[in-house]
């Protein structure tokens, strides 16, 4: 099968897609990327 880098990002966008907001919120919190609210 071809590839090109063209289409690794048309693939790449179409996985993003499908990170739901709590899941990114969820991976930032645990990479200590966290904000501090106060």
């Amino acid at each position: 099968q071809k590839r090109t880098v063209e289409d690794t990002w048309r693939h790449i966008g179409h996985l993003v897609e499908t990170i739901e907001p709590g899941e990114c919120k969820n991976y930032f919190e645990n990479a200590g990327y966290a904000s501090i609210k106060t």
